[in-house]
């Protein structure tokens, strides 16, 4: 299996595919806070939410590591502390900033102001790794991107800063940030242990840990089960569970740039899916923050001819 993740055929294919998923959850997230009925303003129910989620993605992965009988094989003993901070910044902080803000924006501004995650991701590599190095198509790349993400807050008639909530577009960003900041933790504990199996255990600790939270806030009031919510919520444990396993396998055997460069599709996917899945409009401001995101992406990770 390592030499399908180590392939460069194979690695466009399987970062498209994470793409395809990630796109899909920020509805399907919606879609469960609907059947669910979990109210914009239940804290504790939205934690208590993404921890079910997680714990049992990160349930799968280990179960997948085990029957593959694939180890931790932690190098250090000290390690164990990168996989514990793997797990509160990219599953816990990350995914507890993430289904709060999704709860006040919709579903499609939310997509693209996560796509800022692959920005954040660029500048910390260019401060980190020293085979990632500052230059003028990655400058321009981060304003075309930032002046993306400007874009789709931007209402005729109306003022720059009516519909800016730090509850939504603040969380959001929030949630960028963690995952560029994961994206590096990745990078290097991919050094320190196997990376399937880390994944697998920071999902379980990152999502123990969000149930934790959710349990201690308390929920608003009881959820709705029914048929329908179950479906969303199993396929955003598979998403989790397949999608973040595949992607920190390739950012163990890939610089960050060639696998980054993919994330932006993610908005793009996201705007499909949310007009197809939540009848949410497709307003002309998003067209255009799509087109210079993945413009900006595309600069900041392309190769010097």
């Amino acid at each position: 299996m390592e030499q399908i993740f180590r392939n460069s055929k194979y690695k466009s294919i399987l970062a498209i595919f994470c793409a395809f998923g990630w796109s899909l959850a920020y509805p399907l997230i919606k879609i469960g806070y609907q059947e669910f009925q979990i109210a914009s303003a239940d804290l504790g129910g939205k934690v208590l939410f993404a921890g079910i989620r997680f714990f049992f993605a990160g349930m799968l992965v280990s179960a997948f590591c085990c029957l593959r009988k694939k180890k931790l094989e932690l190098e250090n003993k000290n390690d164990l502390w990168w996989l514990i901070f793997l797990a509160i910044v990219n599953v816990t902080l990350h995914y507890m900033f993430a289904y709060i803000g999704v709860g006040y924006n919709p579903s499609a501004r939310s997509t693209i102001l996560d796509s800022m995650g692959g920005f954040f991701l660029i500048i910390l590599s260019t401060i980190i790794f020293s085979d990632d190095k500052v230059s003028f198509p990655k400058m321009i790349g981060c304003v075309l991107g930032i002046a993306g993400i400007v874009a789709i807050n931007i209402q005729p008639g109306a003022d720059f800063f009516e519909n800016i909530t730090f509850r939504g577009d603040g969380m959001i960003l929030l949630n960028a940030g963690c995952a560029a900041l994961g994206g590096v933790i990745t990078r290097v504990a991919s050094k320190k242990m196997n990376m399937m199996q880390a994944t697998g255990q920071s999902m379980m600790i990152g999502g123990a840990l969000l149930l934790a939270i959710g349990l201690i806030i308390g929920t608003n009031s009881p959820w709705c089960v029914n048929v329908k919510g179950m479906i969303v919520l199993i396929a955003l444990i598979m998403i989790s569970a397949v999608c973040f396993a595949i992607y920190n396998e390739l950012l163990s055997y890939h610089p960050i740039s060639k696998i980054a460069i993919f994330n932006a599709l993610i908005p793009v996917l996201g705007v499909i899916f949310s007009a197809l899945l939540l009848k949410e409009e497709l307003k002309w401001q998003y067209f255009i923050a799509v087109m210079m995101v993945a413009c900006g992406i595309y600069l900041v990770n392309k190769k010097r001819s």
